[in-house]
């Protein structure tokens, strides 16, 4: 189970490696939107929605990384007073109980999004704004994907440490 962990987690570090480049850019962008509206008068709205699909990189790609580095938010005042083995199962529940369905509706509705938003030709509703809005719709899936793929992991080494436990 520790190797199937592995290899889930390192396809998320690779992705994670990538989508971390988002912020760099994100910063540029916004460096240049606002030289450009305060420093000549001319904003645009193309800088905004990159600052927009930037933010969603970022935020919906850095889930899975968030889940495999345990660096989710949590409830730390109620785990602090856990034993680590109720916290074990805890975790487990949760990912069983919460974490995996919601990816699997979230799934579920997401394809039919991007493909509609496909199929229609979508793009922004500005007319300076940037076309192809289904490949930006399209990190939804992608994301949860991975955040399935993080989940599957984490309760894998959940799994794994709960049982050695119980065995010694």
């Amino acid at each position: 189970m520790q190797s199937v962990a592995d290899q889930l987690e390192k396809i998320i570090r690779f992705t994670a490696a990538i989508c971390c480049w988002s912020s760099a850019f994100l910063i540029f962008v916004i460096i240049l939107n606002v030289t450009m509206r305060y420093g000549f008068s001319k904003g645009l709205i193309l800088f905004e929605e990159i600052q927009w699909h930037l933010y969603a990189i970022g935020i919906m790609f850095g889930m899975s990384y968030a889940e495999i580095t345990n660096s989710q938010v949590r409830v730390d005042v109620v785990a602090d007073h856990l034993k680590p083995r109720t916290r074990l199962f805890w975790e487990m529940f949760g990912s069983v109980v919460f974490v995996l369905p919601m990816v699997g509706v979230i799934l579920l509705n997401s394809w039919e999004y991007v493909a509609s938003s496909f199929l229609l030709s979508e793009t922004s509703e500005s007319p300076l704004g940037l076309p192809f809005r289904w490949l930006i719709k399209s990190a939804i899936p992608i994301s949860f994907i991975l955040l399935a793929l993080a989940s599957i992991s984490r309760l894998l080494r959940n799994l794994v440490t709960f049982f050695a436990k119980e065995e010694k």
